[in-house]
């Protein structure tokens, strides 16, 4: 274990170079300002103004690690964290407006001037934004910026630390893991959390060096992090250091006295303390004093006291405050589901102005040539073109590149633009949407690929968790525009996983755009629209529709709107909402239909969320019947969510009940069963004349 510094202020190894005894002292100042800044906000959640906190006294050493990097590198943190981020600059109303729950001032916590990461509470789910970061900014130029992510033991035992190590590895990132191993993950010791001797032996499996640290040792840290970034900037790529420490205090505040370590193994660590070990190197070369110690107690207290005084006179923030930073603009749909709840509750409506609410485009209408294109061919052409126009783009996934996808929607893409913006990734769906995160924290435009939605379900976390509430979580100020293009549906004697259809998870999501075209001219409209939108764009592509349809494409450009549905048939006696590749079904239902005197009007949504309320409410007052149909399950599927809205704003409409037609509450049949679970027209027909029945 390498340490510079011993228990008793001691050196047992050679002062960092780097370091001036003004520099000791200002680690020094800093180590005192994280634990009286700890101890105070801990007093505080004691005395009921603060709802939770987790302290982070006996970790200081971690300041180390933040004073050895440059102004312009980045910080990812987790939680437990405090020394980095005052090291960092970040002031003190930033960190205790983040426990007490309110939102900052704009100025506080500043991730552009600070270039330091808000909390991230889902444990190890950040690592890979901090290598998907690192890349995209070694792939625009910036070879002199590292990226530096802290984490504690648990995270170990995590998918995505895997995800990152592997990513960082074979990519060669210019990243920093900094592990902060405390000995227990919550309650679970770390010999539960691991067989491994040291969790820096875990390094050498993914192909960089691994340093073990006395994580008491604020200067052992430093230059164990300060060696790191040097083999970073370098292009030799990541470094993994576990700096071994200990967390004084149990888990958190919920917790009581902690029952899984015994009082003589907290002596022993007490005796270790970063503090009395920096403090007694400072004495002893007469660079320290009483007087200085408590002129900067009283400093620092003072500090305290008056950023708590801010933060508790800020004025309460409205109910409108969250919906404002969700989207890049508000959905009308979440406007109006906001008027509802403050006109039940007696309160004034919210008011917005016009650039507020988001513009649902018009159709458009597109003259000149076309070509007669299949949906893979109307992608790929769709991605070229944007490609061309837009160098922060790339697209990541598993044999996008070399092999152009599993059904070559980006053939021969990596051959044009090369390896740096069309990426052949590990098989690792939460490293593809994990780096991808990072790269559009970076500025770069990620279109990544699952091969098949059914395999996006390690993503949840990073989807849910983080594409989705970035720019919520951030307010704005760092945003994730990206599109996720995922195979769904129907395929033909495909084996499980591969015909999943899980649309309507991603639409109960706050944060996302759910895109699900029906064929080859509204998937390049709408792709190209997608890749434009500021906001994260879940792209599900009709898998028996990739070679199985051609459609007339212009070859001019064009966008489809995101949010506007298309009448695909006109009718009067009943209304087929649906969308993907069973707006064909339906087509050839309403054949049938048609042959019994019933005329159906077919509404393809195209868009999920936010869809096209009103297309679908002025059918249904037309022809007072309707019908949903989707692939995906009945329980809580799409086409549920349709009936509510129609039942809550136009049930008077309805001369019958409605009907859904789907899959069984079931997993979708593989191979020989799938004609099972296929949705044929003869169903949605038979469907639609129960609802002319009534």
């Amino acid at each position: 274990m390498e340490q510079i510094l011993d228990e008793r202020g001691q050196l047992v190894g050679p002062l960092p170079d780097k370091l001036s005894e003004g520099d000791l002292v200002e680690l020094y100042r800093l180590l005192v300002r994280t634990r009286m800044s700890d101890e105070k906000l801990l007093n505080l959640q004691r005395q009921g103004r603060l709802p939770a906190y987790y302290q982070v006294s006996g970790q200081e050493a971690q300041v180390g690690a933040a004073l050895a990097l440059e102004p312009d590198d980045w910080v990812f943190t987790a939680y437990r964290e405090l020394g980095v981020w005052m090291a960092r600059g970040m002031p003190s109303v930033a960190h205790i407006g983040l426990w007490k729950g309110v939102p900052d001032d704009a100025d506080a916590w500043d991730v552009h001037r600070h270039r330091v990461t808000r909390l991230n509470a889902t444990i190890g789910t950040h690592l890979p934004h901090a290598v998907g970061f690192g890349h995209a900014q070694r792939a625009r130029g910036h070879n002199n910026k590292a990226t530096l992510v802290i984490f504690g033991d648990g995270a170990t035992s995590e998918n995505d630390f895997h995800a990152a190590m592997t990513c960082a590895g074979v990519w060669k990132t210019p990243t920093i893991f900094l592990c902060q191993n405390n000995q227990v993950a919550q309650s679970t010791p770390i010999a539960k959390q691991t067989a491994a001797v040291s969790l820096a032996d875990k390094a050498i499996g993914y192909g960089m060096p691994g340093v073990l640290v006395d994580g008491m040792d604020p200067l052992a840290v430093y230059e164990a992090a300060r060696l790191a970034r040097i083999r970073a900037v370098a292009g030799e790529g990541p470094t993994f250091i576990e700096m071994v420490t200990y967390r004084y205090a149990p888990h958190s505040t919920y917790d009581g006295t902690p029952v899984y370590r015994t009082r003589d193994d907290e002596e022993v660590w007490r005796q270790r303390d970063p503090l009395v070990r920096v403090r007694k190197l400072l004495e002893d070369k007469g660079l320290w004093s009483v007087e200085e110690e408590d002129e900067i107690r009283d400093h620092v207290s003072a500090e305290l006291e008056e950023a708590i005084a801010v933060t508790e006179a800020r004025e309460p923030v409205g109910r409108d405050y969250s919906p404002r930073f969700l989207f890049e603009r508000l959905p009308q749909s979440m406007v109006d589901q906001l008027w509802a709840e403050e006109d039940d509750l007696g309160l004034p409506r919210s008011e917005f102005r016009a650039d507020d609410i988001w513009p649902i485009g018009e159709e458009p209408v597109v003259t000149g040539e076309t070509e007669r294109l299949d949906l893979t061919q109307a992608l790929n052409r769709t991605l070229r073109r944007a490609f061309e126009a837009d160098d922060r783009l790339v697209t990541l996934g598993e044999d996008v590149g070399l092999e152009g996808g599993v059904f070559r929607v980006t053939e021969g893409m990596q051959a044009e633009f090369g390896e740096t913006r069309v990426i052949d990734t590990p098989l690792s769906e939460t490293g593809i949407i994990g780096t991808a995160v990072g790269m559009a924290m970076a500025g770069i435009r990620p279109v990544a690929e699952i091969e098949f939605a059914g395999f996006v379900y390690p993503t949840f976390d990073q989807i849910v968790g983080h594409v989705a509430r970035l720019r919520w979580r951030y307010r704005g100020d760092l945003t994730c525009p990206m599109v996720i293009r995922l195979p769904i549906g129907t395929a033909i004697d495909s084996l499980e996983f591969h015909c999943d259809s899980p649309e309507a998870y991603f639409v109960h999501a706050p944060g996302l755009v759910v895109v699900y075209p029906s064929g080859p001219y509204d998937a390049a409209g709408l792709l190209a629209s997608a890749i434009d939108s500021n906001d994260p764009v879940l792209f599900f592509e009709p898998i028996n529709l990739y070679r199985g349809l051609k459609e007339d494409v212009p070859l001019a450009d064009y966008r489809i709107p995101i949010g506007r549905a298309r009448r695909r048939r006109a009718g009067d006696d009943v209304t087929l909402v649906t969308y993907g590749s069973m707006v064909h079904r339906c087509d050839t239902a309403a054949e049938l239909l048609a042959s019994d005197g019933v005329s159906a009007d077919i509404i393809d949504l195209r868009t999920l969320y936010p869809w096209d309320q009103e297309t679908v409410m002025d059918s249904v007052a037309r022809t007072g019947r309707l019908v949903t149909v989707h692939e995906a399950g009945l329980t809580g599927g799409f086409g549920a969510e349709v009936l509510a809205t129609v039942a809550e704003k136009a049930a008077y409409h309805l001369e019958t009940p409605p009907v859904r037609v789907g899959h069984l509450d079931n997993f979708w049949g593989p191979t020989k069963l799938e004609p099972h679970s296929a949705i044929s027209p003869e169903r949605v027909a038979a469907a639609t004349m129960r609802a002319m029945r009534g």
